[in-house]
């Protein structure tokens, strides 16, 4: 039977070549581990301003077509002027010829056209349960009948923050309607959204200035 025949002169590994080893394997382990928690966390901040800067330009988005069709801008009254908005737009029907709604049009007693009122369209900030709210994390969308029935109501963005301070050093509104002809009749909206993605939290204000066509 053949045996194995041991090595005089073969040595094992040494404690301090162990240790060695060890250490350099940590500061490996501990460099890799720190480069990709960096890169984690840039990765969830950067998708945390994605977000926030979708949910605030979306509000825009969605307010451009009513604003471009409305008849008429009210805001709210002070405190709450900032952060509520009503227009009206025109009456619909539908047309089969067209395929689509369209505004109703009537004549007066000088037999000049006009457009006949139609539903309330309001945007507000407000709190979770639709209620009007300075301070609440909703921006709303509610549609309502001339004789005040609401129809639709939506949440078009959560998570919206104060604005940044303007020069008076409050939070800037969230609309400003200008009536004058000098703005075009228009409305300016700042919107600021925060989002957190893996204990990141990014903010993102975004405005935009739209102009009524039928006012």
């Amino acid at each position: 039977m053949n045996r194995a025949i041991l090595n005089p002169h073969k040595r094992g590994v040494t404690l301090a070549e162990a240790l060695t080893v060890a250490v350099v394997l940590g500061i490996v382990f501990a460099s890799v581990s720190a480069i990709y928690s960096m890169s984690m966390r840039g990765w969830y901040l950067g998708t945390a301003e994605t977000f926030a800067e979708q949910k605030a330009s979306w509000v825009i988005r969605r307010m451009g077509p009513d604003l471009r069709q409305a008849m008429s801008v009210t805001p709210a009254a002070p405190p709450n002027d900032s952060v509520y908005l009503v227009l009206q737009i025109p009456a619909k029907s539908y047309d089969t010829g067209e395929g689509a709604y369209l505004n109703q049009v009537a004549v007066d007693g000088y037999g000049d056209p006009y457009l006949v009122p139609g539903n309330y369209v309001v945007y507000y900030r407000g709190n979770e349960n639709g209620s009007l709210d300075d301070s609440g994390d909703r921006l709303w969308r509610k549609v309502a009948a001339p004789d005040g029935t609401v129809l639709k109501e939506q949440v078009l963005a959560d998570n919206v923050a104060d604005n940044p301070n303007d020069d008076t050093g409050n939070p800037k509104p969230m609309f400003i309607y200008w009536p004058d002809i000098y703005r075009l009749r228009s409305v300016e909206i700042t919107v600021t959204v925060l989002e957190s993605r893996g204990h990141r939290v990014a903010r993102k204000t975004v405005t935009g200035e739209l102009s009524l066509r039928n006012n």
